[in-house]
């Protein structure tokens, strides 16, 4: 009698359990799928310190990554419906802004740069900016180097008639180019620097420091995909938000991942990483630049006189993976 009262006992306990289970599993999220876009460098650090690191997997989101030359040709893949999502500079999401028109949204706010990533590389018989006049400069055309490069010249008093602007794919090209003589100055970044200055014919004449406020790394997706997508946004950015503090945390474990994902400089990425000040957040500064870049391109032709990037900006699922991260007057 004992003996069977302890089976049903068991037995009970074990019918239980398994509910509990079935239960547990009926509440777990559903895996969802979403392809990132993002260039060969460091603006998907974050994407790969997440792979690594799991944080996507607590996400149950399942991830699949797209390299691209540049953050602008990243993007373009994005709004051509080659990959869901991606991030990119300030700058090339407003240069994309106007081609993309209501096909685009700006759905978080990743990181916030320090000024000086960029590096004026110039061939050895310019010395200062007076001397580009009447020289070829090369650029990236729709990127932050882009927006430097003109920037630069407008600073130093230099017409865009006195000089020679040639676009150029990436900069593998860029770096190319100074070597042949084929343009005599460029903004370089990452390798490209350091290149440059072991190059006995190149030296570099500063950085951007002087030329530009404050940058900013967003991710944009089409509009489309973000309105049916709001759960996958909230993911991301959790995880990315989990990423960051490794990356703040551990710069040279976080730079060793992204460096073996993209085939980069460990060393290099390692010192250049605390500078990119990754966080989850969308300040008032990062508005007003965002509204000056745009009055730029309103300038230069580029954006229509009454464009306003509020008309891009979703940041429902930012805010709701971290609260309190839009801290700007939207």
């Amino acid at each position: 009698m004992r003996i069977r009262k302890t089976w049903r006992t068991l037995l009970a306990a074990t019918l239980a359990v398994t509910l509990v289970a079935a239960s547990c599993g009926e509440d777990e999220p559903e895996t969802l799928s979403v392809g990132i876009a993002a260039d060969g460098f460091l603006l998907g650090s974050q994407a790969w310190v997440s792979i690594d690191r799991g944080y996507f997997d607590e996400e149950n989101l399942d991830v699949t990554m797209s390299q691209y030359g540049t953050g602008i040709e990243a993007i373009q893949a994005v709004i051509a419906g080659q990959a869901d999502i991606g991030p990119a500079l300030d700058f090339a999401v407003l240069n994309l802004a106007a081609a993309a028109e209501e096909n685009m949204r700006v759905v978080a706010a990743i990181a916030a740069p320090r000024p000086g990533f960029h590096s004026l590389a110039v061939r050895n018989e310019i010395n200062g900016p007076q001397d580009l006049v009447g020289k070829t400069i090369g650029y990236v055309q729709g990127t932050s180097e882009h927006f430097v490069t003109i920037r630069h010249l407008q600073q130093n008093g230099i017409s865009l008639d006195d000089v020679e602007l040639v676009p150029l794919p990436g900069l593998f090209e860029l770096v190319g180019a100074l070597r042949t003589n084929d343009i005599q100055a460029a903004w370089v970044w990452l390798n490209g620097t350091l290149e440059a200055q072991e190059d006995p014919d190149l030296k570099i004449l500063g950085d951007d420091s002087n030329v530009l406020d404050t940058v900013a790394i967003y991710l944009v997706s089409r509009t489309e995909w973000a309105d049916e997508n709001q759960e996958i946004i909230e993911r991301i950015v959790r995880a990315y938000d989990k990423a960051n503090t490794v990356i703040q945390n551990e710069t040279p474990a976080a730079a060793k991942i992204v460096a073996d994902a993209v085939s980069g400089n460990e060393e290099l990425f390692a010192n250049i990483m605390p500078n990119q000040r990754y966080k989850v957040e969308f300040t008032q500064v990062q508005l007003d630049s965002f509204d000056a870049i745009a009055q730029f391109l309103i300038d230069s032709g580029v954006l229509p006189a009454d464009f306003d990037i509020r008309e891009f900006i979703d940041f429902r699922a930012m805010e709701e993976a971290v609260p309190g991260s839009i801290q700007a007057d939207l």
